[in-house]
């Protein structure tokens, strides 16, 4: 009986009861699948964005080349050598002509062509060494500023400084004096600080008008007793070289 339990166990399967292992075409079948490699796809090429592109790089090109040109370009505009006061007239040994590169900017510097118109005019406005001029820092006629009056006053010789002579600018001031053969003032005189617009001669006699400019609060006084004849100028500042 044994020997048929054994050849029955070799007829179900070594081990016995196992299921036995499939064959062939079934085997084949049961094994998982490889899935098949995907096919690359094509990228879509657009033609609006290979011209946006294709401009913006020949922008780009033409920006840089434009802006290589413009640095090497200059232009020639005037310039002041020494500082200028307002009211000082801008004469011929205080102007040079400098190169300033052409680009935009927001100044008007004035061109060197207009050497000649320039010379002899006001300054408008303070002009630091160095300062480039613009159509707005000078001018054919002198106007006094914000808050500011221009009084004329006479004086004779005995009133005013013989030396140096007054040029526009110069900073001074107007004594108060006493009458003529009068005692000195035991108090300190009344003074107004000025400064010299425009000095020349006067029509008759050997006066000298000198216009000055005043605080606005000041005029009234200075302009009463320049009308009286007494007063004196004093000369504190002398404007810079070569501006008169």
């Amino acid at each position: 009986m044994s020997s048929e339990t054994s050849v029955g166990a070799r007829r179900t399967g070594v081990g016995g009861g196992g299921t036995p292992p499939p064959s062939g075409r079934d085997a084949r079948a049961a094994s998982p699948r490889i899935p098949a490699p995907q096919k690359p796809t094509r990228a879509r090429r657009r033609p609006a964005v290979v011209a946006l592109g294709l401009a913006l790089v020949a922008l780009g090109i033409l920006a840089s080349v434009s802006l290589t040109t413009t640095l090497g370009k200059t232009h020639k505009v005037l310039a002041v050598t020494s500082e200028i006061q307002r009211g000082q007239k801008i004469t011929e040994s205080v102007l040079v002509t400098v190169d300033l590169p052409t680009s935009p900017t927001l100044l008007e510097p004035v061109d060197a062509t207009q050497f000649a118109a320039v010379t002899g005019q006001y300054a408008s406005v303070d002009l630091p060494a160095g300062s480039l001029l613009t159509p707005e820092s000078y001018t054919t006629e002198l106007k006094p500023a914000a808050g500011r009056s221009i009084v004329g006053v006479a004086l004779n010789p005995n009133q005013m400084p013989a030396y140096p002579p007054l040029h526009a600018g110069d900073s001074v001031r107007i004594i108060e004096t006493p009458v003529s053969g009068g005692d000195a003032p035991v108090e300190e005189p009344l003074a107004i600080a000025a400064v010299v617009v425009e000095a020349h001669p006067a029509e008759i006699g050997d006066q000298q008008i000198v216009n000055v400019e005043v605080a606005r609060d000041q005029a009234g006084a200075l302009a009463a007793r320049a009308a009286t004849g007494r007063v004196a100028l004093v000369l504190d500042t002398v404007a810079s070289d070569g501006n008169g």
